[in-house]
């Protein structure tokens, strides 16, 4: 296993962070809006969050480094 070199476009490309970064904007919204307290369901934010593992079984092609990365 090796680190990657280019974080930022693992953090912006990735398919398995994108339901962690929409479920903790809709955790925190309630405590940014307070009408949205009871809006929100959590099975809701939960559900979301289940849909992280299945990012990560998808093929993400503009996330592969060059053959020669290691050079």
């Amino acid at each position: 296993m090796r680190l990657v070199k280019n974080k930022g476009r693992v953090l912006t490309w990735s398919l398995a962070l994108w339901p962690v970064y929409i479920a903790g904007l809709l955790g925190i919204a309630p405590y940014i809006v307070p009408f949205l307290d009871g809006y929100i369901p959590r099975w809701m934010i939960i559900a979301i969050l289940a849909l992280s593992p299945l990012g990560r079984v998808i093929e993400q092609r503009k996330l592969k480094e060059p053959a020669d990365a290691n050079q």
